[in-house]
């Protein structure tokens, strides 16, 4: 480290007239130093308790997860507030429908671009065929909505587009080191999504008791991602090069976005809350969309910090996989350690959080808190097993968790199908549990099975198939 922030000139205090630090620059002083731990704080965690400058890229990654987390979340939790409940259905559903379309279209891109770093891959060419497979699926997804209203597609395809891109952009960035550059480009984007908020408080004061519409909402939401994509892309330390900008190459990658990409496809099934379609189709309708979608919504902030760590430990896990297996398991039981301690906070505020919420901000949703409660308990409990199927995406096994994902499948169709259909949000809270439940138990079983495996490759390179 370059010394002590505590008492280093670098510090942030300014000098005024009489020779002593004026008050405003001693705060930002003290802010500046506050964010210096916390990063230094969550660099060490991510390499094992070593000392590591605050702008490592281990801290670098930490605060560019969490600051796209955090602003999101804010985002997501203040959405219902200026939507009616069945507008906040549809954003919902809209939202839902996107991510859907986005990762069937994106497969494996990400990843396949994270285990090649350093490699010039054909960036063109692998967005190009992202788009080509959304087009072809965009019109099952929307089929539904198309005639109801005119924008709903056009807002789907619209954040999918950019989705899409942000997602291979960040990747190809972060396989490049270039995680000061990512910061950057979160950084802008949580500014803003923070103008839009503000914009949406003062129009929603000017029409008093008038509501927002989900067209301006989805919009805005989509602006702040452009926001990042464009930073990445004319960033002179982020943009795609020439030899990048080309198709040739593409079909020579293809073989590791589907590999990866059949999991993305379970994933779909699994997580990104396809309750929503069947709540639909449920007595509760957009009703039971918007309690469900919130209930999420409400899991994802606690669950931000336990998150950003395990994806700033996943590069030290593989350094320590390739160095050896006594190395990667003293890093895998450290990190194990701390990732527990966490956890129990999380739990903690995943209970009371959404309660204290619903009572004091989401008044509207009083009749659905204990619901509300449920889902994000569920999902923060169930999202434990997440730290192990990082560790075997490391140990590149991620064909171990073929089979959870597709129990999770058979058990999410058939519990939706049997109870939500019926009993609208009641039945989708013992879907909902049935189903993360599943799939968190078996990629424990699949973690256990796989270590005799990953033992014997660890420390030979890159291991052989399952």
């Amino acid at each position: 480290m370059r010394g002590n922030p505590l008492t280093s000139p670098e510090a942030g205090y300014t000098v005024g007239d009489s020779g002593q630090p004026s008050v405003s620059a001693t705060r930002l002083g003290r802010r500046r130093t506050r964010l210096r731990w916390l990063l230094e704080r969550s660099a060490r965690w991510s390499t094992g308790g070593k000392d590591v400058e605050w702008d490592s890229p281990a801290a670098l990654n930490m605060a560019g997860v969490a600051t796209r987390s955090l602003s999101r979340s804010v985002w997501g939790i203040f959405v219902p507030l200026v939507l009616p409940v069945a507008g906040y259905g549809v954003y919902s559903l809209l939202q839902t429908t996107a991510a859907v379309l986005t990762q069937i279209g994106i497969l494996g891109t990400p990843q396949t671009l994270l285990r090649q770093p350093g490699r010039k891959l054909p960036i063109a060419g692998l967005f190009l065929h992202s788009l080509l497979i959304a087009c072809i699926v965009l019109p099952l997804l929307i089929s539904r909505h198309g005639a109801e209203d005119g924008w709903y597609g056009v807002l789907v395809a619209a954040m999918a587009v950019t989705l899409i891109g942000y997602g291979i952009l960040v990747a190809r960035t972060k396989a490049a080191n270039a995680f000061a550059g990512v910061f950057r480009a979160e950084a802008l984007g949580a500014l803003a999504l923070l103008l839009a908020l503000g914009g949406l408080v003062l129009a929603q004061q000017s029409r008093g008791a008038h509501e927002a519409s989900y067209v301006v909402v989805c919009a805005l939401e989509i602006g702040a991602t452009v926001v990042v994509v464009l930073t990445l892309m004319l960033s002179t330390s982020t943009h795609v090069t020439r030899e990048e900008f080309r198709l040739a190459g593409t079909t020579g990658v293809l073989s590791s976005v589907y590999s990866v990409g059949i999991l993305v496809l379970l994933d779909l099934l699994i997580f990104r809350r396809l309750e929503m379609y069947f709540l639909e189709a449920s007595p509760d309708g957009l009703r039971g969309v918007a309690v469900f979608g919130l209930g999420v919504q409400l899991a994802s902030l606690p669950l931000l910090f336990p998150s950003a760590m395990v994806e700033a430990w996943m590069p030290g896990l593989a350094t320590s996989f390739a160095s050896g297996w006594q190395e990667f398991e003293e890093r895998f039981k450290t990190n194990r350690q701390t990732y527990r301690r966490a956890f129990a906070w999380v739990l903690a505020a995943s209970i009371l959080g959404p309660a204290v919420l619903v009572r004091l901000v989401f008044t509207r949703y009083a009749p659905w808190m204990w619901y509300l409660v449920a889902f994000a308990t569920i999902r923060v409990v169930c999202s434990y097993a997440g730290y192990y199927s990082s560790v075997l995406y490391v140990a590149r096994r991620e064909r171990w968790l073929y089979l959870p994902g597709l129990l999770g499948v058979l058990v999410g169709i058939g519990s939706n199908w049997l109870l939500t259909v019926r009993w609208g949000v009641r039945g989708a809270v013992a879907a909902f549990a049935l189903t993360q439940a599943s799939v968190a138990i078996a990629t424990l079983v699949a973690f256990r099975a796989a270590t005799p495996w990953m033992r014997r490759d660890a420390g030979r390179g890159a291991p052989t198939g399952a």
